[in-house]
Formats: structure tokens, sequence, C-alpha cells
């Protein structure tokens, strides 16, 4: 049972540095621009191109659902 909590711990850890390279990414590629052929603005390029193709409610949606689950589980005794 201890090796699947820490199978499971090291899948998100492995998951949230996925998304904070995406976003830092995103954000390298808005302060130093797009430079043809390179690593930061192909990822900029698919995440720009994968957000556009989501219906428009769908990223605020879940935004909004995460932050409720946020708040009523900070809220609620343990």
């Amino acid at each position: 049972m201890k090796y699947l909590a820490q199978l499971r711990s090291a899948g998100w850890a492995a998951i949230e540095a996925a998304f904070l390279v995406i976003v830092l990414c995103l954000l390298l590629d808005i302060i130093i621009g797009s430079q043809p052929a390179s690593f930061i603005s192909q990822v900029a390029t698919n995440a720009t191109a994968f957000l556009q193709r989501l219906p428009p409610g769908l990223v605020v949606g879940l935004a909004l659902v995460v932050a409720v689950y946020g708040f009523l589980k900070a809220r609620l005794p343990r």
C-alpha cells in the first residue's frame, strides 16, 4: 500500500512538472517572441492550438470547479 502511495505521489509530481514546463514555455514565448524551430515556440504553438480548439466555456468552467473544490476542501474540518 505504501508503494502505491509513493507511485501516485511521483506521478502527480511528474504531471505538475509537465504543466509547469508548458506554462513556462508559453510565458517565455510571450517574453522573448517566437523564434522559428525553437522548442519554446513549438510548445507554445501546440498549447495555444489546443486551447483554441476547446469549447469557449470549458476552461472557465474547469477553473471554477477546481476553485470551488479547493475552497470547500479548505473549509471542511478534517
